[in-house]
């Protein structure tokens, strides 16, 4: 029975009238799921199944067959875990000729809160909404968060900054107001860029993940897993602009304050491998990197790395660790796996 759903899945010429109850289904299976907290979304055969069903028509959907074609597919709960001592974690190799190969996981499509790794998510909407990332935009009072511990670009209301500056306080010092700012520059409106957030997701096939806003903060409704993180990750690193923010480890942005004086800041990269209080393994080289904190989330990274020598490059993540310590030590284990 199993054997034929596969199949059935696979054919390319169902009738319409099926593909419209089906997506009824998936509709209502995503409403009930959203006023759950985070649990495993799917199971892994149902994960493989939704990424090679990716037929229904729709241009998003045809996207998403296309991204999907060399992608990693975990086919189990858990492959070489061996040392690792986290919740959830992910170590895929991407290479440029043939399709991307899962080397080590654990609960790779688990629900997990993805704190300020949300971001990631925020800039790939971001450079594929704007067509002008050079103009300016006029910091709102909704970028003015009032959360205890909230991390923040130190941005001021009246303040204008160029777009791709805003991109580089949300992903370097992983400022939340600046996450606000690229939202509200992108679509006018934090609600409206959500939209277009869940909206992406399913465009590139990150079927477990939910958004309620651009930064991160908790929010029960607000969710991902590994294999989504890797997703949108890979899909934010086919931008050159991000690849250029993402492996960049300082930057001193130049702008306006509210009465058009110049103001000045450096911000600097959070991950501790970028910043030097971290060793990175012999032979890689970072291309890319997003933490997470929060205390519903716990300690988060997400890399791309470079192998040296060699067309491969790496996506590794590690999500929930109980302290940064031990979030860096699983990475570091996953790394040694392939330097």
């Amino acid at each position: 029975m199993e054997k034929y759903r596969l199949k059935f899945f696979r054919r390319s010429r169902v009738s319409t009238p099926f593909f419209l109850w089906l997506i009824l289904l998936l509709i209502l299976s995503f409403c009930v799921s959203c006023e759950r907290k985070p649990e495993k979304a799917f199971s892994e055969e149902q994960c493989i199944q939704r990424l090679t069903s990716l037929s229904w028509g729709t241009e998003a959907n045809h996207t998403a067959q296309s991204f999907a074609a060399k992608l990693a597919i975990p086919v189990d709960q858990s492959y070489n875990e061996q040392e690792m001592d986290t919740e959830s974690f992910l170590l895929v190799e991407k290479s440029n000729t043939v399709s991307d190969r899962a080397l080590s996981y654990k609960n790779p499509y688990k629900r997990v809160y993805p704190a300020s790794i949300t971001k990631l998510m925020t800039a790939l909407v971001c450079v594929e909404t704007v067509e002008d990332l050079e103009q300016e935009f006029v910091i709102s009072s909704a970028s003015s968060i009032k959360v205890s511990g909230s991390s923040t670009a130190f941005l001021q209301v009246g303040e204008s900054l160029k777009i791709k500056d805003l991109l580089y306080g949300m992903l370097l010092p992983s400022g939340n107001d600046a996450a606000v700012a690229v939202a509200e520059a992108s679509c006018g409106s934090v609600d409206a860029f959500v939209e277009k957030m869940n909206e992406e997701a399913v465009k590139i096939g990150a079927l477990s993940s939910h958004f309620t806003n651009p930064h991160g903060l908790p929010d029960e409704n607000h969710y991902t897993s590994p294999y989504d993180i890797y997703l949108i990750f890979r899909a934010a690193m086919q931008h050159e602009v991000l690849r250029e923010i993402l492996g960049t480890k300082e930057y001193q942005v130049v702008y306006k304050d509210r009465n058009g004086a110049r103001k000045t800041q450096v911000w600097k990269a959070t991950n501790l491998y970028s910043t030097g209080e971290k060793e990175l393994p012999e032979g890689l080289k970072i291309m890319g990197a997003k933490t997470g904190t929060t205390k519903e989330a716990g300690y988060c990274l997400a890399l791309n790395t470079e192998k040296t020598g060699s067309d491969l490059d790496y996506f590794s993540i590690v999500m929930k660790a109980d302290t940064k310590d031990i979030l860096y030590e699983n990475m570091t284990i996953l790394l040694d796996k392939i330097s």
